[in-house]
């Protein structure tokens, strides 16, 4: 199972891990907002888990 799990359309997407996988985490967002995705609002956490949407 990956580390970090992306739920991607053609304009949006959710990014999310284990708080453990951090550092997966934010390589992942990192990576997309290099390729053109801007972050919509901040970081959210539920039961151990991060997750992070963005938009195109």
């Amino acid at each position: 199972m990956p580390k970090v799990i992306i739920n991607k359309t053609q304009n949006f997407c959710i990014v999310s891990a284990f708080d453990d996988d951090a550092n997966e985490f934010i390589s992942e967002i990192q990576k997309l907002k290099s390729k053109g995705w801007k972050l919509e609002g901040g970081v959210s956490a539920s039961n151990s888990k991060l997750f992070q949407s963005l938009s195109k």
